[in-house]
């Protein structure tokens, strides 16, 4: 039961119900706990909750499993991970045919940094876009 589509991580708890909005807190897995970038998806000490439409017979303290969009989940990665990189390669290319070599790597850091400011501004922009569904009802109910 392992592969690409297995994400058991992706549990969460019903928070409040209003006809078919559901507020669902995303309960972070022992994945979450372990990987050293954990602070790139969300805030530190704040909870990752999602207003969620379902039509499914939910309850307040009800575990569900929840869905993202897998091209989502590429996407934001690719922004996270990929843009800072790409930035600071072509930032750097860009610059050393300009500037000395020590020059260049400093204009390469401060465009990766200012590629983070972006990635904020996306976020803020793009961010509520990301679809998440409630897939099915886990039997476990808590407390």
């Amino acid at each position: 039961m392992s592969g690409f589509d297995d994400h058991k991580d992706d549990l969460g708890k019903v928070l409040s119900v209003d006809k078919d909005k559901v507020r669902v807190e995303l309960m972070r897995g022992q994945g979450c706990s372990s990987c050293t970038m954990r602070g790139f998806c969300f805030k530190k000490d704040e909870p990752a909750i999602f207003e969620v439409r379902s039509t499914l017979p939910l309850k307040e303290g009800d575990i569900v499993q929840l869905l993202i969009n897998p091209g989502a989940r590429v996407g934001s990665a690719l922004l996270i991970f990929g843009l800072p990189l790409a930035l600071l390669f072509a930032s750097f290319m860009v610059a050393h045919r300009y500037f000395s070599e020590l020059v260049s790597v400093g204009i390469a850091f401060a465009v990766m940094a200012l590629s983070f400011l972006l990635i904020g501004l996306i976020d803020r922009k793009y961010g509520k876009r990301i679809v998440v569904n409630i897939e099915e009802l886990d039997d476990n109910k808590t407390e």
